[in-house]
């Protein structure tokens, strides 16, 4: 199976490392493409504010926003002709809010992929990270948001979903719930949301080892299996972890039958 992966340079800013590690992205068996230029301000105002999209305008980041946005965008257009795509998310994550930037998100990359995908089909969305973002609240979209577990997303007083590090243990057995949910709504389309900040050697200090990812990719893949599936990939803080779980998640695409 041909794994698609849609990378520009143009998504790096000095002013924010994280964006300048998946590099090591382009050492993996991927078919490497570049987007095209496309217009995507008409699609932000669906999203974000006009006053906000004019006021960040002069934002350092912005124009490494905007080409991670051009690359989401050609993700789903490339999904017409591949069954799995992957690109990297740095500045268009998935925490932005309407009008509000959060951590090193401009804008909202899930947001803008949901909107996209909803309006072609039954979409569902997954999140494995440390953090849940607030997409499902600004996409008006038919996409379906999946939090891990069978439960629904338990919202903080900063409207990003906190339900991901209170599992602890139990995370591998939340995401094995979560796929059957999935599996049970039947979507068309996928959106995986995977970050590599739930590693035990990240931030979150969340028990994630090898043996839990194996486990969380097999389970994920079941999920996308015969599905058409967009993979917005986040990194954390070590470029060593990243590459590990890239490494694992070609091993386990490529051992999916879609």
């Amino acid at each position: 199976m041909e794994i698609v992966l849609i990378y520009s340079r143009k998504i790096e800013s000095e002013l924010v490392p994280a964006s300048g590690r998946f590099d090591v992205l382009l050492e993996l068996p991927f078919k490497v493409l570049k987007p095209g230029e496309v217009d995507v301000e008409e699609l932000l105002l669906e999203l974000h504010s006009r006053d906000y999209i004019e006021k960040v305008k002069e934002h350092p980041f912005f124009s490494a926003a905007i080409e991670n946005l051009k690359c989401i965008v050609a993700a789903i257009e490339t999904l017409e002709k591949h069954d799995v795509v992957i690109v990297p998310v740095t500045l268009a994550g998935h925490l932005a809010e309407k009008d509000r930037m959060r951590g090193s998100c401009l804008f909202n990359g899930l947001a803008v992929a949901a909107k996209i995908l909803g309006s072609k089909g039954n979409t569902a969305v997954i999140e494995t990270d440390a953090h849940h973002g607030i997409a499902a609240f600004i996409s008006q979209t038919d996409a379906k948001f999946f939090c891990i577990g069978d439960r629904e997303c338990e919202i903080s007083d900063d409207l990003r979903c906190v339900l991901g590090r209170k599992v602890g243990k139990n995370y591998v057995e939340s995401v094995r719930k979560m796929v059957d949910r999935v599996k049970s709504y039947n979507p068309e389309y996928v959106i995986w949301y995977l970050g590599a900040d739930i590693d035990s050697r990240e931030y979150a200090e969340m028990e994630i080892g090898h043996e839990e990812w194996d486990k969380i990719m097999d389970a994920i893949s079941d999920a996308i299996r015969g599905r058409k599936t967009l993979i917005l990939l986040a990194s954390g803080s070590r470029k060593d972890v990243l590459r590990d779980v890239a490494t694992r998640l070609v091993g386990a695409l490529k051992g999916c039958s879609l």
